[in-house]
């Protein structure tokens, strides 16, 4: 596996939290027993297998990396990844995938998804995923 970005790991109640967070720099978070994630500032390569991401808010350092971690899915014959964006961003986010969609003549397949606070989403029969606001 490339090692092309920093991470941190921390164990807790037998889940793994990995990633990396510098301010105004990138953050990056998963949770790879669940492969699900957190923000998109940075992409490493062992965050491919994870399909699931909420982004937090539309800075750069919190999803930069969004088109580069889809294309790499893309060109890898992985299945389109899930990414739950606030509602408020949704429209741009998706203007930004065209964008890079005619600079790299090449796919962004996903499944981006509009949230507001309070809208629950079932990852498992055991695990739901709520989200709330944030103040930035």
């Amino acid at each position: 596996m490339i090692d092309n970005l920093p991470l941190r790991t921390h164990v807790y109640r037998g889940l793994t939290i990995e990633g990396y967070s510098r301010a105004a720099v990138q953050s990056y978070w998963r949770i790879p027993e669940l492969k699900l994630g957190f923000d998109m500032g940075g992409s490493p390569w062992s965050f491919m297998g994870t399909n699931t991401f909420f982004i937090s808010h539309g800075h750069l350092d919190h999803m930069a990396a969004l088109p580069v971690f889809v294309a790499r899915r893309r060109m890898m014959k992985m299945e389109p990844p899930t990414i739950y964006v606030p509602a408020r961003i949704h429209d741009q986010v998706w203007k930004m995938l065209n964008a890079w969609r005619q600079l790299d003549r090449g796919r962004m397949i996903c499944n981006l998804v509009p949230v507001a606070d309070g809208d629950e989403f079932e990852l498992s029969r055991e695990r739901v995923v709520t989200v709330f606001d944030t103040v930035h």
